[in-house]
């Protein structure tokens, strides 16, 4: 009966108002950003420069609605802000966050707390797009966004990066998911098994012609192992960078691209019984892109499998499952194997009215040598269906539903159910 429900939801969600609002989505047009100094005349020219040097994952807002183009257009700059407000309404199993609906982080309620009300203006942010010299040879961009996040809402860096001739240096996505490929969630996380972590890295991109393009990067290393044998085995700090490189061919005027992406990622760990640090080597390859099947629909997808890339994963970054220790007295590490699967719907009828509905799936194996704590996470299932609505260039509203379930290595399940809605300001 509740999958009945969740399905007969999920439908009329997407057919009751699907569109796709272009500010959110970075689909530049001329009402997105007004010039308010400088040449007017450059509006076109700017929302392509700023659009270009903006993260490219749909929820995030890096077109300010006002612009600043410098003397004969030898720079562009926009200061930008975002309110989010939610308000959102769970019921079944405990989830702790009111902006990041994690599967992985749910937990049996108290006796009494089946449901829960909560509000939050975390995820509210602020940025700064520069772009120098555009439309030449040696253009650079600048971009800087921070949020505000936590129960006392913190500031938290979440991009800082250059760009000059290919090259993107600085804190920002990894070159290892596809922000294109990622529907629009009001939910802060969105998909679980999707790859999507923020990291220090530095890459270059490089177009080669005929809708293909490529690139390779450098990332900081990093590793979150679980210490399920103290005594046998230690993570010890990491020092071998890991390097994302991918392949893609777009069409479609870039409404629609196919990418095949892959990471190497070598692990270090202290091996206690022999006395010595082992790296191995954790690899993964993901097939990721988004097709515009007609002009109100556009169907996203990502697959990603992999040993050692658990971290990578949205659902299981934190949890410890990048490797776990054999039982066995040898002191070794065994790289936990991954795999997550995404698929879903965009619909756009209008330019204020959107709708989309997103499955994702994730799933963690361990060898037959190891033996995960009981509650550790096996894998998890993720569903979100949002309409939202642009008043105008500045306020959005919206409506999401989102269920989770939840497995652990000891056969306990959780599922939880939220109804949220969302308050958006764009400056």
């Amino acid at each position: 009966m509740k999958k009945t429900l969740l399905l007969v939801l999920t439908g009329t969600l997407a057919v009751a108002a699907p569109a796709t609002v272009a500010a959110q989505n970075g689909n530049a047009n001329e009402e997105i950003t007004t010039v308010i100094v400088g040449d007017k005349g450059a509006v076109e020219e700017l929302i392509s420069e700023l659009d270009y040097n903006a993260p490219q994952r749909t929820r995030e807002s890096g077109l300010p609605r006002f612009a600043i183009v410098g003397h004969d257009r030898k720079f562009y700059m926009g200061i930008g802000a975002q309110f989010n407000g939610v308000a959102a309404f769970d019921w079944g199993d405990n989830m702790p966050s009111t902006i990041n609906f994690i599967p992985s982080s749910m937990t049996p309620p108290a006796p009494g707390n089946g449901g829960k009300l909560g509000f939050s203006a975390a995820t509210s942010n602020f940025y700064l797009n520069v772009v120098a010299l555009p439309g030449t040879e040696n253009k650079i961009g600048l971009f800087f966004k921070g949020t505000f996040e936590g129960a006392n809402y913190g500031f938290q860096l979440s991009h800082f990066y250059v760009k000059y001739r290919g090259l993107t240096a600085g804190y920002t996505n990894s070159l290892f998911q596809d922000n294109g490929a990622m529907p629009y969630t009001i939910d802060n996380q969105g998909p679980n098994g999707s790859a999507a972590t923020t990291v220090m890295t530095g890459s270059w991109t490089q177009d080669f012609g005929k809708g293909f393009s490529g690139a390779i990067g450098v990332e900081a290393p990093s590793a979150n192992m679980a210490d399920n044998r103290p005594g046998y085995t230690r993570q010890v700090t990491q020092r071998i960078p890991a390097i994302p490189l991918y392949l893609q061919y777009g069409w479609d005027g870039g409404n629609s691209h196919i990418r095949l992406s892959a990471i190497a990622r070598p692990l270090q760990y202290r091996n206690l019984v022999q006395g010595k640090n082992k790296t191995p080597m954790g690899w993964g390859v993901q097939l990721s892109g988004m097709v515009k099947i007609c002009d109100p629909v556009t169907f996203y997808y990502d697959a990603t499998y992999g040993y050692g890339i658990a971290n990578y994963l949205q659902d299981d970054e934190g949890m410890g499952l990048d490797a776990m220790a054999s039982f066995r007295k040898d002191g070794k590490m065994k790289l936990t194997e991954s795999m997550g699967l995404t698929g879903g719907l965009s619909f756009q009828l209008s330019r204020k009215w959107q709708s989309n509905i997103v499955y994702s799936h994730l799933s963690n194996w361990t060898g037959s040598d190891v033996r995960p704590e009981a509650g550790a996470y096996r894998y998890g299932d993720y569903v979100a269906a949002n309409i939202l609505y642009d008043l105008n260039r500045f306020l959005t509203f919206g409506l999401e539903y989102d269920y989770g379930h939840a497995k652990d290595f000891g056969g306990n399940g959780l599922h939880t159910n939220r109804l949220q809605g969302l308050l958006q300001v764009t400056f």
